[in-house]
């Protein structure tokens, strides 16, 4: 009888020891998800700011293309 009470008793601590360790698992899977909560919403910024930068290339580039039209215009019609 004393025997298993013992037994008993160790496989407790065992239980506690891997509930402990459960937790702090638990607590950096928490700090990992708020980190990458961060880098989310800074590459999602980030993002954005390369998205405006194509569209107003995109613009400067139909300008460019226009200008070259009318100098190829110019030069097929005074060469």
């Amino acid at each position: 009888m004393e025997s298993t009470t013992h037994e008993l008793a160790q496989i407790f601590r065992q239980l506690g020891s891997m509930v402990s360790q459960q937790g702090e698992l638990a607590i950096r899977i928490d700090e990992n998800m708020d980190a990458t909560l961060v880098n989310v919403e800074a590459a999602q910024g980030q993002l954005l700011k390369h998205l405006n930068n194509i569209s107003s290339n995109g613009w400067m580039m139909s300008k460019i293309f226009i200008v070259l039209i009318i100098f190829l215009l110019i030069f097929v019609l005074f060469a």
